[in-house]
This record gives structure tokens, sequence and C-alpha cells, in this order.
């Protein structure tokens, strides 16, 4: 079993990065082999519509960036985590940069490519600064939705508002429980 997070976070030991490796943690205890990136410091371009992922169902994304090893990762695991921080009422850059450029698993008739066939498990995590707790909650939905239309199960999430500072998670261990157990099960789906 393979678990893929893919962390969007600028801090790659921010509060994103804390919960996202917790959960990694209790993937590995279960026995999975973990996989992180972290878009904020690849070389990932934004999707420049040009369509031709859609040329024939081998054809892919052109763009020769990082981007790619991403797309390989995702094909191959088993389990996927999303992970954002909320910037201003959305998820951060680097997540929605690699939402837009998974439309290269979409065919034009709602069909898949590149590997993408059967189910896969699936983990969000979003976190905010700010104490409202429906921006979380709904931008988790988002990334949830977006596994969802990639056939991809998405068995939890963990939503956090009034999370914000640099060590915000790590003071919480009821929540870095709540991210071990969560890749525990995610890890385990499936092989039981």
């Amino acid at each position: 079993m393979e678990v893929v997070a893919i962390c969007s976070s600028p801090r790659l030991k921010g509060n994103s990065a804390t919960l996202v490796e917790a959960l990694l943690e209790g993937a590995r205890e279960v026995g999975a082999t973990t996989t992180r990136f972290d878009p904020a410091k690849m070389k990932i371009g934004d999707c420049d519509a040009d369509r031709m992922c859609l040329e024939s169902a081998e054809a892919g994304c052109i763009q020769d960036d990082d981007m790619q090893q991403i797309y390989a990762a995702l094909k191959r695991a088993e389990a996927w985590v999303f992970a954002a921080p909320v910037y201003f009422w959305n998820v951060a850059g680097p997540m929605k940069r690699v939402v837009d450029r998974l439309y290269a698993f979409y065919t034009e008739d709602g069909g898949w490519r590149l590997g993408l066939e059967g189910t896969r498990k699936g983990a969000v995590i979003v976190v905010q600064a700010d104490g409202d707790q429906e921006t979380p909650k709904r931008l988790a939905e988002y990334l949830a939705s977006v596994m969802r239309d990639l056939k991809c199960e998405v068995i939890g999430q963990i939503a956090e508002g009034g999370i914000g500072d640099l060590g915000d998670a790590a003071k919480r261990p009821e929540l870095l429980e709540k991210a071990r157990e969560l890749g525990r099960k995610l890890a385990s789906v499936g092989t039981q």
C-alpha cells in the first residue's frame, strides 16, 4: 500500500505539514509506504489550457515540469492525501495549481485516462488561522469533490480553523492523533 500526500503549504514545517506528517506516520504504522510532495517548492506551471491532454488517451499534460512526478505517484498509489492551508478564503495557490493540472486525467466524454482506472482511497486536510470553522469545511469538501471526480473514495477529512501560528497544530495532541488515526484507517482500507 502506498499513500501519496500533496501538501500545498509554502511552509514546509507549517501546520498543514505537521498534520500530514502525523497522518503519514499513522499510515506507516500499519505497513504503508509514503511519499510526500510539496508543490510550493516544486516547479509546477499553471494549466495553460492548450487542451493537448485531450488529444488521446495517452497524451497527458505536455508541460515538462515537476507535475510529471505527481502524476506518476498518483497513478501508482492506492491512497491519496490532499492538504492545504486556507489563504484568502480559498486553498493556497500551490494546491489550486495542482488541481488545475489534474485536468490531464479527464477525457472530453467524462472517461478516465493515464492509468486512473480503478478506485483509490483518499483523505483531506484543510486548516486556517481564522477561528471560523465553515471555510475549512467548505474547502475540504471542495478538495474531496476533486478526489471523487478522479474516482478516489474519500474516507476522512480534517478541517480546522484557529490553526495559523507556526506550531499551533503541534500543540493539539488530539488533532495529531486524529490525523494519525486517519492515516492508519487510510492505509488499512482494502487490506483487511
